[in-house]
């Protein structure tokens, strides 16, 4: 079913505004009638679509991290080869070219979340490669294993990356041996 061009438009627009505001201040400092006022629109639209300014901005940065995320290609190399997996994904996403790149980002205290919002969307292109099954602790143990990527990346400049690799491969190697179950 398709959504209706009208919800595409006044989405899109909203959005729009929402970077825009964001070019210019942190989201904790952007209030709903603030956006409404820029993006002509009234509250009740705006909540209508969105539960707060942070269901929007959730939104907005789950929007870019997926589509940097989307070109990736070799998610079932965390499976079966995670030290290559890992490589590829610290060269390719890099915690500080998505500071450097991300079109909204402030260092306030709502973008201490940005590990947060890349291990959701990762975690969700991981488990539909379908290499294990989507139960509940699976997604656990690749959560786990995610944040183990992320959480020491932001930790740890990239002349530790080899260490990383070293220690969170041998982890999945732990968890998901090599023969499927």
């Amino acid at each position: 079913m398709k959504e209706d061009l009208r919800v595409v438009k006044t989405k899109r627009n909203i959005k729009s505004e929402m970077m825009e505001l964001l070019q210019k201040k942190p989201v904790e400092k952007i209030t709903v009638t603030e956006l409404a006022s820029h993006a002509f629109i009234n509250k009740g639209t705006f909540y209508h679509h969105y539960s707060d300014i942070y269901d929007l901005y959730h939104e907005l940065v789950s929007d870019f991290i997926e589509n940097s995320i989307g070109s990736l290609d070799y998610y079932e190399e965390f499976f079966i080869e995670p030290e290559r997996f890992l490589q590829k994904f610290l060269r390719d996403f890099r915690e500080n070219d998505i500071k450097k790149t991300f079109p909204f980002y402030h260092e306030g205290t709502h973008s201490l979340f940005l590990p947060y919002y890349v291990t959701e969307v990762l975690l969700n292109r991981l488990m539909s490669v379908n290499y294990v099954d989507n139960t509940i602790e699976n997604r656990v143990k690749v959560q786990c294993c995610i944040t183990a990527i992320t959480a020491t990346r932001s930790h740890f400049d990239e002349r530790y990356n080899n260490i990383i690799i070293q220690v969170v491969s041998k982890m999945i190697h732990s968890i998901f041996p090599k023969d499927k179950n």
